[in-house]
């Protein structure tokens, strides 16, 4: 697999955003996903079999007395639990403490006579100077002779003090209603929450104690936990009110009372439906393998691709949380997201510093001579730019004005009109150009010189040329429109086009301290000498073969003109002409038979075809024919050498 140019970048930020994650960042993440499951998932599990009896603010009014209340007010109760058919009757209340002995007494012979109550037991730290540790608060002994079972009331608190997991401790009071005696280890078993607080049936306390204060048989075999539900702590030695965080009290920012958490404990235990979770070696291996999937996003760094596929998998593995959680088992999902930002950020941040200022480098070398999409497709795919120079086929023109020294002798009074004038012109000029795909090289006073096909390939850049150059044909009218339009000087612009298809060499070219993006080779020479031989033939574009050939739909504006050997090449070359209008069949033949004659050395069947074209003024190759009729001409005069070979040696550049 081929990396990316971010991949170093990349694999950093990976191991370093898993390690500063882990550390740092995965205890808050891992407790978010738990309650954002908690919430959106919660236990689907039925909480029929569960009644909480709650000592609340009603019943503290109805009874008009202060906690804590007389045990045989418990003891009564116990009683009419037992008459409606309670499974166990769990009080989430610890009573260490003797009281009055009758009723004491009571309370000791209601729990004799269930036979199903279950006291609390807490944990409390001593340390007073003798002794240090944690003892364990049980109910007086009384109760525990009377056949009460007991069990731990304690809850763990996670580091946000919220109640996520079970307590890592024997005989809560949640497994003792459960019988399950299994220890869990630390943080081993999540609480699945039925809902947020009070989502359990809640009876209160003194409807026990009125006529139809309950309805008949709604505690019929099932759990009754009595515990607090109250505001403030009415015990004035409690600082805390029994009511503790629970993973919904982040999006509704209420406490659960104390005896509900032990509920959901029991419900889970029931239905065996708690979430296990895994070790730290789980977590590892789906931290790397999320850490995986981070790097292979971010090592080719591209800001809808990278977030596309973070954002991707990141859903994916939350959904996969949602599928594990409800089967029994914690993902955790949001512990890698840390990672992804840190990778994503980081390798943005590089990409931007590093191909960013690539891009920007580009940008500016090539938006003055490329057309704003060529120069867009640099930007995407820079490797497009072979830096030192390729072998290409390529097409080069070369444009020039005609008489510009006449011009420039007329106005050498007026400099600045001079090259608004230039400036005009090469700017409509260049429009043309870069409009039909092509890239301007450079500027040589009222020179221009272009190339297809580079720095961004395209295989009809023949046909874009001459595209091109047919524009340019039509422009320069315009242009002189447009100057004489602007004051009282009026010039009649004409421009000469020379165009080349060929193999050559392109990149940037010239010195350590400076270079330009630029073409070398036989092809550009042969450009500079086509565009020259123009005026010599009466058309505004000629072509090589190359460039002909490439163009095979326009038989009626492309012609062959000569075969002429130019100034500084040995070898001769086929030329032809792009007209400006399309020449009919009877010019095409009268062309034809000229170049026959001309190159078999037949000077009057030549200077008979060009006769023909002669008779009409408005033919498209009118300047052509006499140009060429001047050639023969003179060859008449000096007669054709022995080895006339039928090429013409082009004596000017």
């Amino acid at each position: 697999m081929k990396l990316g140019k971010q991949w170093k970048i990349a694999i950093s930020a990976t191991i370093l955003g898993n390690i500063f994650s882990f550390f740092v960042l995965f205890g808050p993440a891992e407790r978010l996903n738990i309650d954002v499951l908690n919430v959106f998932m919660p236990s689907t599990q039925t909480s029929d079999d569960i009644v909480i009896v709650a000592i609340d603010e009603t019943s503290f009014s109805a009874f008009e007395t202060q906690w804590p209340w007389p045990r045989e007010l418990h003891g009564m109760l116990i009683e009419r639990l037992v008459e409606e058919g309670a499974r166990d009757i769990i009080f989430d209340v610890v009573f260490a403490e003797p009281s009055e002995p009758d009723s004491d007494g009571y309370f000791a012979d209601a729990i004799s006579n269930a036979k199903n109550v279950i006291l609390a037991s807490d944990l409390t730290a001593v340390d007073d100077g003798f002794m240090t540790g944690v003892i364990e608060t049980r109910p007086y002994v009384d109760f525990e002779e009377a056949g009460a079972r007991v069990g731990l009331a304690g809850v763990d608190q996670d580091n946000d003090r919220v109640i996520r997991y079970f307590p890592s401790f024997e005989g809560t009071l949640s497994s003792v209603a459960a019988q399950h005696n299994q220890v869990p280890e630390e943080r081993s078993k999540i609480i699945s929450y039925i809902g947020p607080d009070h989502s359990f049936e809640y009876v209160s306390y003194y409807q026990f104690f009125i006529d139809d204060g309950i309805e008949p048989g709604s505690i019929q075999d099932k759990y009754v936990l009595i515990g607090l539900d109250v505001k403030a702590t009415p015990d004035v030695q409690q600082s805390q009110v029994d009511a503790f965080p629970t993973p919904h009290t982040r999006f509704n920012a209420k406490l659960s009372p104390g005896v509900e958490v032990h509920a959901n404990m029991l419900q889970n235990l029931v239905n065996e439906n708690w979430i296990s979770n895994p070790p730290t070696e789980q977590k590892l291996l789906f931290l790397g393998l999320m850490a995986l999937v981070g790097f292979l996003a971010t090592q080719t760094f591209n800001p809808l691709y990278s977030a596309g596929i973070l954002l991707f998998t990141g859903i994916g593995a939350f959904g996969a949380s949602i599928l594990t959680w409800q089967n029994g088992y914690f993902l955790s999902a949001f512990a890698a997201f840390p990672s992804y930002i840190i990778c994503f950020v980081a390798s943005g941040a590089h990409a931007y510093l590093t191909e960013g200022k690539q891009k920007r480098q580009i940008k500016g070398a090539f938006a003055q001579y490329l057309a704003p999409d060529m120069v867009d497709a640099l930007i995407a795919d820079p490797e497009k730019l072979t830096l030192g120079g390729e072998k290409r086929t390529m097409t080069i023109m070369f444009c020039d004005v005609r008489g510009f020294t006449a011009i420039s002798e007329a106005l050498k009074e007026q400099p600045e009109v001079l090259a608004e004038v230039i400036n005009t012109l090469l700017t409509e000029l260049t429009n043309d150009i870069l409009e039909c795909g092509g890239t301007i090289d450079k500027y040589m006073g009222d020179c221009i010189m272009a190339f297809w096909n580079a720095p961004v390939e395209n295989p009809k850049h023949a046909e874009l040329a001459v595209e091109a150059a047919q524009k340019m044909m039509k422009t320069i009218y315009k242009v002189n429109d447009k100057i004489s339009a602007q004051g009282t000087l009026s010039f009649d612009l004409r421009i000469g086009i020379g165009v080349a298809t060929g193999e050559c060499v392109v990149g940037n070219m010239g010195s350590k301290q400076r270079f330009d993006y630029t073409v070398l080779g036989d092809v550009v020479n042969l450009a500079s000498r086509l565009e020259g031989q123009t005026k010599g033939y009466g058309i505004t574009t000629v072509l090589c073969k190359n460039t002909a050939a490439a163009v095979k739909n326009k038989p009626e504006l492309i012609l062959e003109i000569d075969k002429i050997r130019v100034k500084g090449k040995k070898d001769p070359e086929v030329i032809f002409g792009l007209l400006e209008s399309g020449a009919s069949s009877e010019e095409i033949n009268a062309v034809d038979s000229y170049l026959e004659g001309f190159r078999t050395g037949n000077l009057e069947k030549s200077f008979s075809s060009l006769e023909k074209i002669l008779a009409q003024k408005e033919s498209a190759v009118y300047s052509y024919a006499s140009l060429m009729k001047n050639r023969i001409d003179e060859l008449s005069k000096t007669k054709l050498p022995e080895n006339w070979d039928g090429v013409y040696t082009a004596e000017t550049k």
